[in-house]
Order: structure tokens, then C-alpha cells, then sequence
């Protein structure tokens, strides 16, 4: 049985996608500052669907340690979360995470 992945062989380049984080927080109140600011752009009926927001993420012996904090937000396709990714709205605001954190995984996937 033979399993086809759309993404890859180009069948839907409309599929949804997740934006996926993974970080280590260095600066607790600097980060919900960055929330407070990001929400807006990264959610809500034009954007973003929150998918996970924790803190207990449980790494697999398999793969070196990432962060303890992860975030999985779904859009529509990975066109809508490259191009909010890469706004200049979103981009002003990315400093603030990364100042406030220490980046693991940063990346966007499509679904199946």
C-alpha cells in the first residue's frame, strides 16, 4: 500500500499548515508583552488558529531537547502563515520573542 503525500508531489498547494515554536523562555514578562502584541497579527478570522500554547512539552529520546515552551498555530495554507510570518507588522515583533527567549524549532507544515 503505497502512501501519497500532497505537499510533497505538489497535489494541493492549498492544504492547511501549522506553524509550529518551540523555545526555552528567558524573560517570563518580556514574552507576555510579545503575546499581547502578536495576537492580533498571528490570530483571528484573517490569520491564525491557536492550536497549543504549553509549557510541559515532553521531548522523545530520539532527538536532542528543544524548548519547554512549544506553539502550534494552523492557517489556512502555508502561503497565509509564510506571508503573516514574514510581515513587517509580525516582523517588528519578533525580536521582542527572541530577545525574550531561546529559539529550538521554528518552522512551517503542511498537513496531511
Amino acid at each position: 500500500m503505497s502512501t501519497s503525500i500532497p505537499f510533497e508531489t505538489g497535489q494541493d498547494a492549498n492544504m492547511a499548515a501549522l506553524l509550529i515554536l518551540n523555545y526555552d523562555v528567558t524573560e517570563g514578562s518580556a514574552l507576555d508583552e510579545y503575546r499581547m502584541a502578536a495576537t492580533p497579527i498571528l490570530l483571528g478570522p484573517h490569520a491564525g488558529e491557536l492550536l497549543v500554547s504549553t509549557a510541559e512539552t515532553v521531548h522523545l529520546s530520539e532527538a536532542p531537547d528543544g524548548g519547554s515552551h512549544t506553539v502550534v498555530i494552523r492557517f489556512r495554507d502555508a502561503e497565509l502563515a509564510r506571508e503573516i510570518y514574514d510581515s513587517g507588522e509580525y516582523r517588528n515583533l519578533l525580536q521582542a520573542r527572541l530577545a525574550a527567549t531561546v529559539p529550538h524549532t521554528a518552522m512551517i507544515v503542511p498537513e496531511l
